[in-house]
């Protein structure tokens, strides 16, 4: 699931940022972050509470659909209202238009969390591949037809709603679930009483993660946020395909396991190892590559390899505290979750905007390096060592389980680097155009990381053994 439909979307959108150029890319994403907000409070943490009770009723199901409807075509309305608001304050005019096609998406999203909850809580993944796979491709195939045919910002904004649409039509068909007309408040009363502190901790999580690209265009201009918000989208691409699918079934497996603490910190301290192994070589491969990565899309894009560069490192840090929030969850402590990510979302929030003020009449490319900076540093001061003392307090996670898969992951990154220093001194990239240049790099580079990877870590050989084992033979 995770690697069609974010692979598909994600290459959708690289063409369609090729294309279009930063100053589009720009007004998306301040409208999505715009949007994304919104939908937060839309979800207000229902789908999350439905995951995790352990006896679900129908009427939870049926209050929790009523409610939500109501909920999202509120809150599309109040989107509409005030998309002007936000366009002046941005100021960028188009960028009303932008959030008023984009809060379809509202209401697309009140309209998913009863049967997008019911398929994860039943650990259907292949029925959510499927739906969120096919929908990809319409969003994709929609809006890269818009683009060539001179729709400019309109191309992005098609995408994402097509994608959302045809994958709630694909979940209403397969969990072939309907509501009653029925309405039970103390269902809903049930549902919200651990709701709201996921919610609280849902919309500290998205300032947190947001903070920059929400705040960024109240300084920068659309161009700026372009730029950075790819170099960002890149780091999400790989935190997708590498950590999604363990992010997705800790919350299930964590709540099985919150009453016996020897098997979830088991379980947590395999997850983290796995992140070792498999994000952080990931991302250190794309830091060292990412001039060659990011001159694919065109010469306008190449100013954000070095802010790509240093968000990689935000990205390392957070693959290692990805599972922080479904541990939570599980052991019944939303509102501990909500206060933490609280804390760091005002931080994450007077960050961007110092760095916002101090750089507000500089150059694009200093100021989106200087917010990047500004964000590797939060991340690795404050961020990560808070999340680790929470996984050590209820997960029992143990600290020196980790230091066995520190070396490899150290390896292969420093692999990778060396391997693209050897390729520039050699001179072999010297007038290669970019897109042989990126596939000799890359290809290299990650050839050299995942070779020192299997050469540090046994652990990472047994499991490719094991998988050789298990391939389907052939005729």
């Amino acid at each position: 699931m995770t690697w069609g439909q974010r692979g598909i979307a994600s290459g959708f959108t690289y063409v369609l940022a090729a294309i279009l150029g930063p100053h589009e890319f720009g007004l998306v994403a301040l409208g999505l972050a715009f949007v994304e907000l919104v939908q937060v409070v839309v979800e207000q943490g229902i789908s999350t509470a439905l995951i995790q009770r352990e006896k679900l009723e129908d009427e939870h199901l049926d209050s929790a659909f009523w409610l939500s409807l109501v909920w999202c075509l509120l809150l599309a309305g109040a989107t509409v209202a005030a998309s002007g608001w936000w366009a002046r304050a941005n100021d960028a005019p188009e960028l009303q238009g932008v959030i008023v096609g984009l809060s379809a998406s509202v209401v697309i999203v009140g309209l998913m969390i009863v049967p997008l909850s019911l398929l994860q809580r039943e650990v259907r993944f292949r029925e959510l591949a499927a739906c969120w796979n096919v929908g990809a491709l319409a969003g994709g195939a929609s809006g890269l037809a818009l683009a060539l045919l001179g729709a400019g910002v309109w191309a992005f904004v098609v995408q994402q709603v097509v994608m959302d649409a045809v994958a709630l039509v694909g979940m209403w068909a397969v969990t072939r679930w309907l509501p009653r007309p029925l309405f039970s408040r103390r269902h809903v009363r049930e549902l919200l009483g651990f709701s709201v502190s996921v919610f609280a901790a849902n919309l500290g999580g998205f300032v947190n993660r947001r903070a920059d690209t929400l705040l960024m265009g109240l300084f920068f201009g659309p161009a700026a946020v372009g730029l950075y918000r790819l170099a960002d989208r890149v780091v999400e691409l790989v935190l997708e395909l590498t950590m999604r699918p363990v992010g997705l079934i800790a919350l299930p497996h964590f709540s099985r396991f919150q009453n016996d603490p020897v098997r979830l910190r088991a379980t947590v301290e395999k997850c983290l190892r796995l992140t070792l192994v498999i994000a952080v070589p990931a991302l250190l491969v794309v830091a060292a590559t990412s001039e060659f990565l990011l001159a694919l899309l065109g010469d306008e894009w190449v100013p954000a390899a070095d802010v790509l560069a240093l968000l990689c490192v935000v990205g390392i840090v957070k693959a290692l505290v990805l599972l922080t929030g479904p541990l939570l969850f599980a052991v019944a402590r939303p509102f501990l979750r909500a206060v933490m990510l609280w804390a760091l979302g005002a931080l994450s929030a007077v960050t961007v905007v110092a760095v916002g003020l101090a750089l507000e009449d500089d150059a694009p490319e200093d100021q989106i390096l200087g917010m990047a900076a500004s964000r590797a540093l939060l991340f690795v001061a404050a961020v990560l060592p808070i999340s680790l003392a929470i996984l050590v307090r209820f997960g029992g996670l143990r600290l020196r389980a980790l230091v066995p898969a520190l070396p490899a992951a150290l390896a292969s990154g420093l692999a990778a680097f060396a391997v693209v220093a050897a390729l520039n001194a050699t001179g072999l990239l010297d007038g290669l155009s970019p897109f042989p240049a990126a596939v000799l790099v890359v290809g290299a580079a990650g050839a050299a990381a995942l070779a020192a990877l299997l050469f540090v870590e046994p652990a990472a050989r047994s499991e490719l053994r094991s998988l050789r084992g298990r391939r389907p033979a052939s005729g």
